[in-house]
């Protein structure tokens, strides 16, 4: 249960040095034991410490109860507060030995726990799984001499065997030294041929965008190790007041109680250094107290801690705190940083784990006891309170405070960094990719080849070598500084037109007025023909009048529309470039320049971009209506970066609309409201947050397939597994054939009902071996009403196509501006992209919906 190769070791009759914590556990055990023998009565029929022996097994139950003639109640017993998964399996495991061998039967066990002798009954039939998983390794072990994963788990602290297991695995680099990769990911990486730290760190590969985090990145982690460096993923940032508290907890997890609190208060030069002990968990609040009374004088303060303990300890007090405390323990957890933090998403030390005790080591701190830890401390605690020698006592106060110590010296180094010209520090952004062939800077080790590299650069040859060598070169470039110098042409239009004068006065309606001045107007625009396209410039030539009657100055109504000093269709040509084909505001202006001789401020296409977002909102509503109002919607969604903070976009289509919207988290609550009205097919991915609309769904099936592919390519000797994809293979395989000869159209989807009923009853009544399996089996029964329901209609798509194409406009996008767009601006280019996506998939070419100047789609 906890460990398949500890099972190993002692079937081959290994005997290692029981741990401390083991003679602790056997200790309390035999007091629980003794005290629980004192509440049982014989005629209850509950018999202690009751062997079961047969040529096959031998086991000893801390007790049983016997019910009738063949049924039986195995019981265990915890000397903990709190019973575990670990403590039900091993009952549940030895109640199926003793029902396969003697015949028995065992339907329901008991645990009993804590000081009060608390009891807990859990049906035998909900460990079925589990425990015959545990058979058939423990079968491949005696009867087979399989050697099981040999890994470092949660037991190694307790084992016996822990100093040589530890031995052997740094001998040979395991992964599972590494404390942030769990066994699936360690068996992924070994199914890759990826077994040890060293090979690990090779696989590294710096993000392409810096903006895209994950909380554990194992290959950095094993880089840093391997070189010896401390890899910088973010500059960390953290909290600072002129007052510093470093604090930490000693408890016993079990009881959720808290013994012993270790402060250290730092201003300036100056440290204060306080412990409050409790000897028995009433005295608990009176700790707390007395820790809230010393920092209440603290004008501002910072609590640095290690971990979550500490914070949901305080959370955890405050159930039980007189009221008058509670404003200020807010205070304090308001105050609190977690430096851990730093560690999980900033710095990655070379450490096999994020722990206190492996960093601080690796700064050169030390504390008192070389082998402390958490675990020694709860032993030295439980040791306490059945000597009750002062010695254990001291050790106890002297290891808390060294754990602040240790936590100032951690703070003190992480804060160290900006100002560090260390080289064992190094940011992950600059970790490059070696290869034989490869482009940018060499890092050159002499300095005098990094100055030869620096002379043969291609500009610096033409600028600089080749104009003293080559006339030609220095002629043309003569000829290219004289021509920048040129004064700007003035352009010459193409077409004047002669606004004609007024018939009367727009005020006062008189026809009394005179010429006040001249005001020409010249409107730059682009032609488009089918040949091609060519620059046109209108000169508007024309006079402002003054009313004799009422002095009113005025143009002539015709010029009063010709707002700008570029045409509409040369507006139009800048949007679909931005939108169609993605140009960047600078290419667009340089392409203006080069193509049409045309002076076009690139900033100015950005408010460019938000009149024309501005002016067809009117159709984007009506796109929203649209789809709303339609059978069938397809969704998806996909991250975008507003500056540093993760957001997303989200993509809605029927067959032939879009549109995007955006939104700050992946919250789907807005969905409710969005789509309260609909109630046609929702055709999505296997997000859960999609179950909010309340409406018949349709799951895409090419995102299950490759599901079911990544599987089968990550365990291609799983048998069972194989059956699985090669059944429902065939059975989609069959219906999109269907659906290839016939189109949507239900009267010929119906005869795969049955096909479908089959695989599933099927599927179903499979007992599987390995956990893979299992997990499949539960995902499509959980999905049973949703793969299918395009069955069920005519014209439902089995896919997501619409959708996912629609979100690669917006990915491509990313792939140029993420972190860079405002949410205003992001939002902009929704709208218009919308209707350029709308357009797509109506056919309709988006230069000239945008000419044809109509707000309404």
């Amino acid at each position: 249960i906890n460990c398949g190769y500890k099972a190993y070791r002692k079937f081959r009759q290994e005997t290692g040095k029981i741990s401390e914590y083991q003679i602790l556990h056997d200790k309390l055990k035999q007091s629980q034991q003794e005290k629980f023998s004192k509440t049982v009565i014989r005629e209850e029929g509950v018999l202690l410490n009751y062997k079961f022996t047969n040529a096959a097994v031998d086991l000893t139950l801390d007790g049983v109860e016997f019910t009738g003639k063949k049924n039986i109640v195995p019981i265990f017993i915890s000397p903990f507060e709190k019973t575990t998964i670990a403590n039900k399996l091993f009952v549940a495991l030895q109640a199926t030995f003793i029902q396969d061998e003697f015949n028995l039967q065992a339907d329901t066990c008991k645990i009993i726990y804590g000081k009060e002798l608390q009891q807990t009954k859990f049906k035998l039939s909900t460990f079925t799984k589990p425990v015959k998983k545990l058979k058939n390794e423990l079968d491949k072990i005696l009867y087979h001499s399989v050697t099981p994963a040999f890994l470092k788990n949660r037991h190694c602290p307790v084992c016996e065997f822990q100093d040589n297991c530890f031995e052997r695995l740094i001998e040979r680099e395991d992964l599972s030294l590494l404390a942030g990769l769990k066994p699936k990911e360690i068996q992924q990486k070994n199914n890759r041929g990826i077994f040890s730290v060293k090979q690990l760190s090779y696989t590294f590969r710096p993000k392409k965008s810096p903006l895209r985090k994950r909380k554990f990145m194992p290959e950095l982690k094993a880089l840093a190790i391997r070189e010896g460096k401390t890899f910088i993923h973010e500059m960390p940032v953290l909290k600072s007041a002129e007052t510093e508290v470093f604090l930490d907890f000693e408890g016993i997890t079990d009881r959720n109680y808290n013994y012993l609190i270790g402060v250290i208060i730092k201003t300036g030069n100056t440290e204060n250094n306080y412990s409050f002990w409790a000897d028995n968990e009433q005295e608990q609040v009176k700790i707390f107290i007395e820790l809230i009374n010393i920092l209440k004088p603290l004008d501002q303060f910072i609590v640095y801690h290690y971990g979550s303990y500490e914070t949901q300890a305080l959370k955890n007090i405050s159930k039980i705190l007189p009221a008058e405390y509670h404003d200020f323990l807010k205070k304090i957890m308001d105050s609190s940083f977690n430096i851990l933090d730093v560690f999980i998403n900033h710095l990655y030390p070379p450490t096999y784990s994020n722990s206190l005790k492996e960093i601080a080591r690796f700064l050169r701190f030390e504390w008192t006891e070389k082998d402390a830890s958490g675990l020694k401390s709860t032993l030295w605690r439980y040791n306490w309170e059945l000597s009750n020698y002062d010695e254990l006592k001291n050790k106890l106060i002297t290891y808390n405070l060294e754990d602040c110590k240790a936590l100032i010296v951690v703070k003190d180094w992480i804060t160290s960094i900006p100002h560090s010209g260390d080289k064992n520090f190094e940011k992950a952004v600059n970790i490059k990719k070696e290869s034989l062939y490869k482009w940018g800077r060499v890092n050159f080790l002499v300095k005098e080849l990094e100055q030869i590299n620096q002379f043969a650069y291609f500009n610096y040859q033409r600028e600089k070598v080749f104009i003293k060598t080559y006339p030609e070169i220095a002629k043309r470039q003569k000829k290219i500084s004289t021509q920048k110098l040129k004064r700007k042409r003035k352009l010459r239009p193409n077409k004047v037109i002669e606004i004609p004068r007024p018939t009367s006065c727009p005020e006062c309606s008189g026809i009394k007025f005179h010429k006040h001045d001249k005001h020409d107007r010249t409107v730059i625009d682009l032609k488009i023909t089918k040949t091609g396209i060519k620059r046109c410039i209108t000169l508007y030539r024309l006079n402002r009048f003054k009313c004799k009657d009422c002095n009113k100055v005025f143009a002539p109504k015709d010029f009063i529309t010709i707002h700008s000093k570029y045409g509409r269709t040369l507006n139009c040509w800048i949007i679909n470039q931005a939108i169609h084909y993605r140009m960047s505001y600078n290419k667009i202006a340089a392409q203006l320049k080069e193509s049409f001789d045309i002076d076009y401020q690139s900033n100015a296409i950005q408010y460019l971009k938000s009149h024309f977002s501005e002016f067809y909102k009117t159709a984007y509503n009506e796109l929203i209506e649209q789809i709303k109002n339609s059978p069938l919607i397809h969704i998806d969604e996909t991250s975008f970066h507003i500056g540093k903070e993760n957001c997303y976009v989200w993509v809605f289509t029927n067959i032939d609309t879009v549109f995007y919207l955006f939104k700050p988290t992946r919250e789907s609550d807005f969905l409710k409201e969005l789509l309260a009205d609909f109630k046609g097919i929702l055709i999505s991915d296997f997000y859960g947050g999609y179950d909010a609309v309340n409406c018949s769904k349709q799951r895409c099936l090419i995102h299950l397939i490759r599901d079911l592919n990544d599987d089968l390519v990550k365990n291609p000797f799983n048998h069972e597994y194989k059956t699985i994809v090669l059944n429902f293979s065939k059975l989609l395989n069959d219906i999109v054939l269907t659906i290839n000869k016939y189109g949507l159209k239900k009267r010929n989807l119906n005869k795969h009902k049955k096909d479908v009923a089959v695989f599933f009853r099927t599927l179903n009544n499979m007992e599987f071996e390995t956990e893979l399996c299992e997990k499949w089996q539960k995902r499509f029964y959980s999905l049973r009403e949703e793969l299918f329901t395009f069955l069920n209609y005519d014209g439902i798509p089995w896919n997501n196509n619409n959708a996912e194409s629609a979100i690669k406009a917006v990915a491509l996008y990313r792939r140029e501006v993420d972190g860079l767009p405002t949410p205003k601006r992001l939002q902009e280019y929704l709208v218009l992209l919308s209707l350029h996506q709308t357009c797509k998939y109506r056919g309709i070419n988006f230069m000239e919906f945008l000419k044809w100047g109509k707000s309404s789609i």
